[in-house]
Protein backbone atom coordinates (compact mmCIF):
# COMPACT_ATOMS: atom_id res chain seq x y z
CA UNK A 1 0.00 0.00 0.00
CA UNK A 2 1.19 3.59 -1.01
CA UNK A 3 2.33 5.72 1.95
CA UNK A 4 -0.68 7.45 4.23
CA UNK A 5 -3.02 6.24 1.58
CA UNK A 6 -6.38 5.22 3.30
CA UNK A 7 -7.07 0.88 2.95
CA UNK A 8 -10.91 0.29 2.69
CA UNK A 9 -12.33 -0.62 6.08
CA UNK A 10 -13.83 -3.84 5.90
CA UNK A 11 -16.41 -2.38 8.38
CA UNK A 12 -17.28 1.38 10.09
CA UNK A 13 -15.63 1.47 13.91
CA UNK A 14 -17.99 1.46 16.78
CA UNK A 15 -17.50 4.73 18.17
CA UNK A 16 -18.20 5.36 21.93
CA UNK A 17 -18.31 8.40 23.69
CA UNK A 18 -16.36 7.83 27.08
CA UNK A 19 -18.58 8.32 30.43
CA UNK A 20 -17.44 7.31 33.72
CA UNK A 21 -19.26 3.99 33.93
CA UNK A 22 -18.11 3.11 30.45
CA UNK A 23 -16.86 -0.97 29.44
CA UNK A 24 -13.10 -1.51 29.68
CA UNK A 25 -12.15 -3.67 26.50
CA UNK A 26 -9.03 -5.01 28.02
CA UNK A 27 -5.80 -4.51 25.85
CA UNK A 28 -5.22 -2.39 23.49
CA UNK A 29 -3.50 -0.31 20.84
CA UNK A 30 -4.66 3.25 20.26
CA UNK A 31 -3.58 6.31 18.22
CA UNK A 32 -4.56 9.89 20.37
CA UNK A 33 -5.31 12.97 18.43
CA UNK A 34 -7.78 15.58 17.20
CA UNK A 35 -7.30 14.50 13.85
CA UNK A 36 -9.08 17.64 12.22
CA UNK A 37 -9.75 17.07 8.50
CA UNK A 38 -8.65 13.23 8.55
CA UNK A 39 -6.22 13.48 6.17
CA UNK A 40 -3.11 11.63 4.55
CA UNK A 41 -1.19 11.75 7.84
CA UNK A 42 -3.92 10.92 10.10
CA UNK A 43 -4.64 7.99 7.89
CA UNK A 44 -0.86 6.95 7.99
CA UNK A 45 -0.65 6.90 11.73
CA UNK A 46 -4.08 4.89 12.55
CA UNK A 47 -3.13 2.57 9.95
CA UNK A 48 0.39 2.06 11.45
CA UNK A 49 -1.53 1.36 14.63
CA UNK A 50 -4.20 -0.85 12.93
CA UNK A 51 -1.50 -2.92 11.87
CA UNK A 52 0.24 -3.04 15.40
CA UNK A 53 -3.08 -3.79 16.96
CA UNK A 54 -3.67 -6.52 14.01
CA UNK A 55 -0.34 -7.88 14.35
CA UNK A 56 -0.48 -8.40 18.70
CA UNK A 57 -4.34 -9.52 18.28
CA UNK A 58 -5.75 -6.83 20.37
CA UNK A 59 -8.36 -4.18 19.56
CA UNK A 60 -7.44 -0.71 17.65
CA UNK A 61 -8.82 2.41 19.05
CA UNK A 62 -8.83 6.06 17.82
CA UNK A 63 -8.61 8.05 21.01
CA UNK A 64 -10.21 11.63 20.16
CA UNK A 65 -12.46 14.58 21.68
CA UNK A 66 -15.97 15.50 21.21
CA UNK A 67 -14.52 18.69 19.90
CA UNK A 68 -11.30 20.44 18.94
CA UNK A 69 -9.28 21.98 22.49
CA UNK A 70 -9.14 25.24 21.23
CA UNK A 71 -12.72 25.57 21.16
CA UNK A 72 -12.65 25.79 24.63
CA UNK A 73 -9.60 28.08 24.97
CA UNK A 74 -10.19 30.19 21.43
CA UNK A 75 -13.23 31.92 22.60
CA UNK A 76 -12.97 35.48 20.94
CA UNK A 77 -11.48 33.56 17.39
CA UNK A 78 -12.53 30.15 17.14
CA UNK A 79 -10.15 27.61 15.34
CA UNK A 80 -10.94 27.07 12.10
CA UNK A 81 -12.57 23.48 11.03
CA UNK A 82 -11.49 21.59 8.24
CA UNK A 83 -14.61 19.43 9.25
CA UNK A 84 -17.60 19.68 11.81
CA UNK A 85 -17.09 17.63 15.04
CA UNK A 86 -20.17 15.16 13.93
CA UNK A 87 -18.58 14.61 10.00
CA UNK A 88 -14.90 14.16 12.07
CA UNK A 89 -16.41 11.00 14.15
CA UNK A 90 -17.54 9.83 10.77
CA UNK A 91 -14.90 9.78 9.12
CA UNK A 92 -12.41 8.72 11.49
CA UNK A 93 -14.92 5.36 11.95
CA UNK A 94 -13.93 4.87 8.27
CA UNK A 95 -10.43 4.61 8.53
CA UNK A 96 -10.14 0.69 9.61
CA UNK A 97 -9.72 0.98 13.82
CA UNK A 98 -12.15 -1.35 15.50
CA UNK A 99 -13.14 1.43 18.09
CA UNK A 100 -13.18 5.02 18.30
CA UNK A 101 -13.30 6.68 21.11
CA UNK A 102 -14.83 10.33 21.74
CA UNK A 103 -13.80 11.79 25.09
CA UNK A 104 -15.85 15.04 26.42
CA UNK A 105 -12.99 17.95 26.68
CA UNK A 106 -13.98 19.60 29.24
CA UNK A 107 -12.30 22.19 31.83
CA UNK A 108 -11.61 19.00 34.03
CA UNK A 109 -10.54 17.09 31.80
CA UNK A 110 -7.73 19.83 30.26
CA UNK A 111 -6.69 20.33 34.20
CA UNK A 112 -5.45 16.72 34.27
CA UNK A 113 -1.49 15.51 33.33
CA UNK A 114 -0.85 13.32 31.15
CA UNK A 115 -0.40 10.39 33.43
CA UNK A 116 -4.02 11.07 34.98
CA UNK A 117 -5.33 10.90 31.44
CA UNK A 118 -3.95 8.01 31.02
CA UNK A 119 -4.47 6.10 34.13
CA UNK A 120 -7.81 7.33 35.04
CA UNK A 121 -10.00 8.38 31.72
CA UNK A 122 -8.05 5.77 29.10
CA UNK A 123 -7.21 3.29 31.59
CA UNK A 124 -11.19 2.84 32.16
CA UNK A 125 -12.16 1.89 28.70
CA UNK A 126 -8.67 -0.20 27.81
CA UNK A 127 -5.38 -1.95 29.14
CA UNK A 128 -2.99 0.46 27.06
CA UNK A 129 -0.56 -1.75 25.25
CA UNK A 130 0.65 1.10 22.69
CA UNK A 131 0.24 4.24 22.31
CA UNK A 132 0.54 6.35 18.70
CA UNK A 133 0.91 9.99 17.91
CA UNK A 134 2.73 12.30 16.14
CA UNK A 135 6.67 13.37 17.40
CA UNK A 136 5.27 16.70 17.69
CA UNK A 137 2.27 15.53 20.41
CA UNK A 138 1.63 17.09 23.89
CA UNK A 139 -0.93 15.31 26.30
CA UNK A 140 -1.92 16.83 29.41
CA UNK A 141 -1.88 20.19 31.34
CA UNK A 142 0.46 22.68 30.28
CA UNK A 143 1.01 20.08 27.46
CA UNK A 144 4.13 18.39 29.32
CA UNK A 145 3.31 14.83 28.34
CA UNK A 146 5.62 15.02 25.35
CA UNK A 147 6.52 11.62 23.43
CA UNK A 148 9.62 10.99 25.70
CA UNK A 149 7.13 11.88 28.67
CA UNK A 150 4.57 9.13 27.42
CA UNK A 151 7.72 7.10 26.74
CA UNK A 152 9.06 6.88 30.30
CA UNK A 153 5.05 6.28 31.23
CA UNK A 154 4.53 3.58 29.13
CA UNK A 155 8.14 2.01 30.40
CA UNK A 156 6.73 1.62 33.32
CA UNK A 157 3.27 0.27 32.20
CA UNK A 158 4.74 -2.01 29.40
CA UNK A 159 3.25 -0.15 27.17
CA UNK A 160 5.20 0.92 23.99
CA UNK A 161 4.81 4.32 22.68
CA UNK A 162 5.27 4.90 18.98
CA UNK A 163 5.92 9.11 17.87
CA UNK A 164 5.75 9.35 13.95
CA UNK A 165 7.88 11.84 12.07
CA UNK A 166 5.36 13.73 9.68
CA UNK A 167 3.97 12.24 6.23
CA UNK A 168 5.33 14.15 3.66
CA UNK A 169 3.71 15.11 0.45
CA UNK A 170 5.45 16.98 -2.58
CA UNK A 171 7.81 17.05 -0.23
CA UNK A 172 6.11 19.36 2.58
CA UNK A 173 4.55 17.90 5.55
CA UNK A 174 1.20 17.16 5.75
CA UNK A 175 -0.68 18.84 8.56
CA UNK A 176 -4.48 20.85 8.93
CA UNK A 177 -2.22 23.82 9.08
CA UNK A 178 -1.27 23.10 5.28
CA UNK A 179 -4.43 22.31 4.29
CA UNK A 180 -6.23 25.52 5.82
CA UNK A 181 -3.16 27.77 4.26
CA UNK A 182 -4.03 25.59 1.00
CA UNK A 183 -7.61 26.56 1.08
CA UNK A 184 -6.89 30.38 2.19
CA UNK A 185 -5.13 30.52 -1.06
CA UNK A 186 -7.91 28.93 -3.11
CA UNK A 187 -5.84 26.00 -3.88
CA UNK A 188 -8.54 23.57 -3.36
CA UNK A 189 -7.14 21.26 -5.56
CA UNK A 190 -3.83 20.19 -3.72
CA UNK A 191 -5.89 20.27 -0.43
CA UNK A 192 -8.09 17.59 -1.97
CA UNK A 193 -4.84 15.86 -2.23
CA UNK A 194 -3.49 16.21 1.34
CA UNK A 195 -7.49 15.54 2.49
CA UNK A 196 -8.10 12.48 0.13
CA UNK A 197 -11.41 13.82 -0.70
CA UNK A 198 -12.72 17.65 -1.55
CA UNK A 199 -13.07 19.94 1.08
CA UNK A 200 -16.78 20.09 1.94
CA UNK A 201 -18.88 22.51 3.76
CA UNK A 202 -22.40 21.54 4.96
CA UNK A 203 -25.07 24.36 6.35
CA UNK A 204 -28.70 25.12 5.79
CA UNK A 205 -30.27 26.28 2.65
CA UNK A 206 -31.58 30.18 3.57
CA UNK A 207 -34.01 32.61 1.22
CA UNK A 208 -31.82 34.33 -0.98
CA UNK A 209 -31.81 37.71 -3.35
CA UNK A 210 -33.58 35.90 -5.87
CA UNK A 211 -31.07 37.60 -8.40
CA UNK A 212 -29.63 34.18 -9.50
CA UNK A 213 -33.12 32.88 -10.90
CA UNK A 214 -34.14 36.02 -12.49
CA UNK A 215 -31.01 35.56 -14.36
CA UNK A 216 -31.38 31.95 -15.56
CA UNK A 217 -29.09 30.53 -13.49
CA UNK A 218 -30.59 30.04 -9.39
CA UNK A 219 -28.57 29.45 -6.72
CA UNK A 220 -29.04 27.81 -3.11
CA UNK A 221 -28.14 29.76 -0.71
CA UNK A 222 -26.21 28.02 2.16
CA UNK A 223 -25.54 29.43 5.42
CA UNK A 224 -23.57 27.56 8.06
CA UNK A 225 -22.97 27.55 11.32
CA UNK A 226 -19.59 25.49 11.98
CA UNK A 227 -16.30 28.26 11.88
CA UNK A 228 -14.65 25.88 8.75
CA UNK A 229 -11.53 26.99 6.97
CA UNK A 230 -12.15 30.04 4.99
CA UNK A 231 -12.16 30.36 1.18
CA UNK A 232 -11.28 33.13 -1.12
CA UNK A 233 -13.89 35.07 -2.86
CA UNK A 234 -14.42 33.74 -6.20
CA UNK A 235 -16.29 31.02 -8.48
CA UNK A 236 -15.37 27.45 -7.65
CA UNK A 237 -16.70 24.19 -9.33
CA UNK A 238 -17.63 21.68 -7.16
CA UNK A 239 -20.45 19.48 -5.90
CA UNK A 240 -23.44 19.49 -4.09
CA UNK A 241 -24.87 16.24 -2.41
CA UNK A 242 -28.47 15.72 -3.48
CA UNK A 243 -30.19 13.09 -1.90
CA UNK A 244 -27.35 10.81 -2.09
CA UNK A 245 -26.23 12.00 -5.47
CA UNK A 246 -23.31 14.40 -6.00
CA UNK A 247 -24.32 16.70 -8.83
CA UNK A 248 -22.06 19.29 -10.25
CA UNK A 249 -22.41 22.91 -9.11
CA UNK A 250 -20.43 26.49 -10.11
CA UNK A 251 -20.47 27.68 -6.52
CA UNK A 252 -19.82 31.40 -5.41
CA UNK A 253 -18.57 31.84 -2.49
CA UNK A 254 -18.43 35.76 -1.08
CA UNK A 255 -20.98 38.39 -2.25
CA UNK A 256 -20.94 39.79 -5.58
CA UNK A 257 -18.82 42.52 -5.65
CA UNK A 258 -21.67 43.96 -8.57
CA UNK A 259 -23.82 44.06 -6.41
CA UNK A 260 -22.23 46.09 -3.53
CA UNK A 261 -24.52 47.10 -0.43
CA UNK A 262 -27.08 43.74 -1.29
CA UNK A 263 -25.33 41.40 1.38
CA UNK A 264 -26.93 38.12 2.46
CA UNK A 265 -26.06 35.91 5.41
CA UNK A 266 -25.56 32.99 2.95
CA UNK A 267 -21.82 33.04 1.80
CA UNK A 268 -22.02 29.84 -0.42
CA UNK A 269 -24.04 29.85 -3.12
CA UNK A 270 -23.78 27.11 -5.55
CA UNK A 271 -25.81 26.81 -8.75
CA UNK A 272 -26.79 22.94 -8.95
CA UNK A 273 -26.77 21.23 -12.39
CA UNK A 274 -29.15 18.61 -13.03
CA UNK A 275 -31.26 20.06 -10.95
CA UNK A 276 -34.84 21.72 -10.16
CA UNK A 277 -36.62 21.56 -7.02
CA UNK A 278 -37.16 23.60 -3.70
CA UNK A 279 -34.05 22.96 -1.03
CA UNK A 280 -35.23 25.25 2.10
CA UNK A 281 -34.75 24.22 5.40
CA UNK A 282 -32.05 21.51 4.07
CA UNK A 283 -28.83 20.61 5.17
CA UNK A 284 -26.97 20.64 2.23
CA UNK A 285 -23.30 19.57 1.45
CA UNK A 286 -20.90 21.15 -1.33
CA UNK A 287 -17.43 20.35 -2.06
CA UNK A 288 -14.74 22.38 -3.75
CA UNK A 289 -12.76 20.90 -6.63
CA UNK A 290 -11.24 24.13 -8.36
CA UNK A 291 -11.49 27.44 -8.04
CA UNK A 292 -12.29 29.30 -11.62
CA UNK A 293 -11.68 32.83 -10.76
CA UNK A 294 -11.63 35.19 -8.24
CA UNK A 295 -14.44 37.89 -7.61
CA UNK A 296 -15.25 40.38 -10.85
CA UNK A 297 -17.14 43.76 -10.28
CA UNK A 298 -18.91 43.69 -14.08
CA UNK A 299 -19.50 46.61 -15.61
CA UNK A 300 -23.26 45.52 -16.19
CA UNK A 301 -25.35 42.79 -15.71
CA UNK A 302 -25.11 41.33 -18.97
CA UNK A 303 -21.51 40.79 -18.69
CA UNK A 304 -21.86 39.10 -15.08
CA UNK A 305 -24.81 36.73 -17.14
CA UNK A 306 -22.19 35.83 -19.45
CA UNK A 307 -19.23 35.33 -17.07
CA UNK A 308 -21.41 32.84 -15.05
CA UNK A 309 -22.73 30.97 -18.08
CA UNK A 310 -19.03 29.94 -19.03
CA UNK A 311 -18.29 29.12 -15.25
CA UNK A 312 -21.47 26.60 -15.49
CA UNK A 313 -20.99 25.03 -18.57
CA UNK A 314 -17.33 24.61 -17.92
CA UNK A 315 -18.64 22.78 -14.78
CA UNK A 316 -20.76 20.92 -17.11
CA UNK A 317 -18.11 19.78 -19.20
CA UNK A 318 -15.60 18.68 -16.76
CA UNK A 319 -17.50 17.30 -13.93
CA UNK A 320 -19.79 14.30 -13.85
CA UNK A 321 -22.64 13.09 -11.29
CA UNK A 322 -21.97 10.47 -9.23
CA UNK A 323 -22.86 9.07 -5.75
CA UNK A 324 -22.17 10.88 -2.74
CA UNK A 325 -20.62 9.85 0.72
CA UNK A 326 -22.50 10.22 4.29
CA UNK A 327 -20.95 12.62 4.76
CA UNK A 328 -22.01 14.62 1.39
CA UNK A 329 -18.78 14.65 -0.97
CA UNK A 330 -18.42 12.23 -4.04
CA UNK A 331 -17.17 9.06 -3.54
CA UNK A 332 -16.05 8.93 -6.94
CA UNK A 333 -13.37 11.43 -6.35
CA UNK A 334 -11.87 9.59 -3.29
CA UNK A 335 -8.80 7.52 -3.29
CA UNK A 336 -7.89 9.55 -6.92
CA UNK A 337 -4.71 10.93 -4.91
CA UNK A 338 -1.44 10.75 -6.96
CA UNK A 339 0.48 8.24 -5.24
CA UNK A 340 3.41 9.32 -6.53
CA UNK A 341 3.53 12.76 -4.69
CA UNK A 342 3.95 10.53 -1.37
CA UNK A 343 7.08 10.01 0.10
CA UNK A 344 8.19 8.20 3.15
CA UNK A 345 9.80 10.32 5.26
CA UNK A 346 8.57 8.76 8.54
CA UNK A 347 12.04 8.85 10.21
CA UNK A 348 12.07 7.10 13.70
CA UNK A 349 9.33 5.69 15.42
CA UNK A 350 8.11 2.49 13.82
Amino acid sequence: MQPGLASTPTATAQVIGWAPSIANIGEAECAIGVFDGVHLGHRFLIESMCTTAHRKGVPSVVVTFDRDPDELFCDVHPPCKLLSNEDRLDLLAEVGADYVLSIPFVPQLARLSYDEFLEQVLGRFMVVRGIHVGYDFKLGEHAVGTVSSLAAWGAGHDCEVHGYSLLTVAREPVTATRVRELLAEGDVETALLLLNRPFYIKGLVVEGRHEGTGFGFPTANVQVQVPYASLPDGVYAGYAAVDGQCLPAAINVGYPPTFEGRRHLARFEPHILYFSGNLYGRELAVSFIKRLRGPVKFPDVDSLIAAVNGNIEWTRENLVAGPAAPQGYPLFVRGTVLTDLCTDERGQGR
